[in-house]
């Protein structure tokens, strides 16, 4: 998992990660309509977004096996919760390989992120996390998810 802010120094991250912040960098994020952008191919692609956010009790755990989360807020707020110990989890839901996605209904030992615009987390395969959820209200927010292909970390 990295967390931080787009406007910090970022040079050291791998060249899959620098695709993702010129991807951020050199779009107008506020009009992207919601939906794919492919930056390259199925290796990496943008989600754009929008949604309310929700008390973490209401939502469930997801977890990936193929792709990092790249996520980056563009408007709102909210907290992501992460684990960094699936072996506790207990599933939800089957793995979904075409969607690299399953869901998992307990998350033990989790941390708890406040995103601001700006504001990215980076959630590597097999790390449980919770996206979306209250800081204090529910609110809209619209944020652009990067998936990775964790090979092009290997390249």
């Amino acid at each position: 998992m990295i967390f931080g802010e787009i406007k910090q120094p970022l040079h050291a991250l791998p060249a899959a990660f620098q695709q993702a912040i010129n991807f951020i960098n050199t779009q107008d994020l506020a009009q992207l309509e919601n939906g794919r952008y492919e930056i390259d191919g199925d290796r990496i692609f943008a989600n754009v977004m929008s949604f309310e956010t929700q008390a973490a009790a209401a939502k469930q755990g997801e977890v990936h096996q193929q792709y990092i989360d790249f996520q980056y807020l563009i408007s709102g707020e909210e907290r992501i919760d992460v684990s960094l110990n699936l072996t506790d989890c207990i599933p939800a839901t089957d793995y979904d390989h075409d969607n690299d996605f399953a869901l998992v209904e307990t998350m033990p030992n989790t941390s708890s992120l406040l995103l601001k615009p700006g504001m990215f987390l980076a959630i590597f395969p097999q790390q449980p996390h919770k996206p979306g959820c209250v800081i204090t209200t529910p609110m809209m927010i619209k944020k652009v998810v990067i998936k990775i292909h964790q090979q092009c970390l290997c390249e």
